[in-house]
């Protein structure tokens, strides 16, 4: 109670920031919102009431028998969500939860025992139905990670989210499918669901420092999307990370960012390639901050824009500025 006090308080302190973008632009925003930052997530979507045509909340998994489970926390800001306006949409993640507590994160195996066969692919969506009847959800969110080049894999994900599709349209649900940006190299994809693609990880725990994105890696994206058919979004990753020398120190949202350059007195310079901004100290080895702010995200957008992209999400709300909010959603 305390918290939805605290949001409407800062809905109507906030109230003139807010607008529908949508309806004022050619183009709409949609975010996510995570159970470990739901309070600083909240108070965003709170400060923009009527400025994102969807939400999803951030996350489901399973366990080892393949059964959904839903945290608390995850229950919990799902039923915060489901009191706005905005359409809600519940994420379900290859996360898979072992016997002592621990994950496998993005498990290519329980991918593979679960959508393998016809009979695999039944008894999943079987489950998923009972998730969707037991939080009466009216949106779901597929975010199936780490396929690789697995040829077979693609090839039954496809028939997965056809059948999956068909049995959430009988029953007036909607489906949104996140893929990794590489995925129309992989297979045709069938039409139905809203498809986002993962437009970041050009650079990060896999490389030496970068920023997420940059325009020539999304005119890239840009074009190889245009082969997945319906409504396509495209997705962005807000914040950045710290590399010592050569390998990721930590990751930053845009605020823990801004905390840093104030902290080691350095002023961050704007990358003209991506949009990004990036700053370097010493601290007896070289520490590189890149990481994205409102204006980074509007460059990325209008990229998009200009190739006939109306449909974009955030990666993630909380602990973003108010400033780039309203920048990325053209308020």
């Amino acid at each position: 109670m305390k918290r939805l006090i605290a949001m409407l308080l800062a809905a109507l302190g906030l109230a003139n920031t807010g607008v529908a973008a949508a309806a004022s632009g050619d183009f709409g925003c949609s975010a996510w919102l995570t159970y470990w930052d739901a309070d600083a997530a909240l108070m965003e979507t709170a400060a923009f009431p009527e400025g994102f045509e969807s939400l999803v909340c951030f996350e489901a998994y399973f366990d080892l028998n393949g059964d959904w489970l839903l945290p608390p926390e995850s229950e919990a800001l799902l039923a915060e969500m489901k009191k706005g306006g905005a359409p809600v949409y519940l994420s379900l993640v290859n996360d898979v939860q072992q016997a002592d507590g621990s994950f496998v994160q993005k498990s290519k195996d329980f991918l593979r025992e679960q959508l393998l066969t016809p009979a695999a692919r039944s008894a999943h969506i079987t489950k998923i139905m009972r998730l969707i009847k037991a939080y009466e959800l009216d949106g779901l969110e597929i975010d199936y990670e780490n396929f690789k080049k697995d040829t077979e894999l693609w090839s039954a994900f496809t028939v997965f989210l056809k059948q999956l599709c068909a049995i959430l349209s009988h029953n007036g649900v909607k489906l949104r499918v996140v893929m990794e940006c590489q995925a129309p190299e992989y297979a045709v994809f069938p039409e139905g669901p809203i498809y986002s693609c993962m437009c970041y990880n050009l650079y990060g725990y896999h490389s030496g420092p970068g920023p997420k994105a940059d325009i020539a890696f999304l005119e890239e994206l840009g074009e190889s999307w245009k082969a997945v058919p319906g409504e396509v979004h495209m997705a962005f990753a807000s914040g950045g990370f710290v590399w010592a020398g050569s390998k990721v120190d930590k990751a930053l949202t845009e605020k823990q960012a801004k905390n840093w350059l104030s902290e080691h007195d350095a002023e961050a310079s704007r990358d003209s390639k991506s949009g990004a901004l990036k700053a370097s100290v010493y601290d007896g080895r070289k520490y590189t901050l890149w990481y994205a702010d409102g204006e980074t995200l509007s460059v990325w957008r209008d990229t998009l824009r200009a190739m006939g992209y109306s449909h974009f999400d955030l990666f993630r709300l909380g602990e973003n500025t108010n400033d780039s909010l309203k920048a990325f959603l053209e308020a």
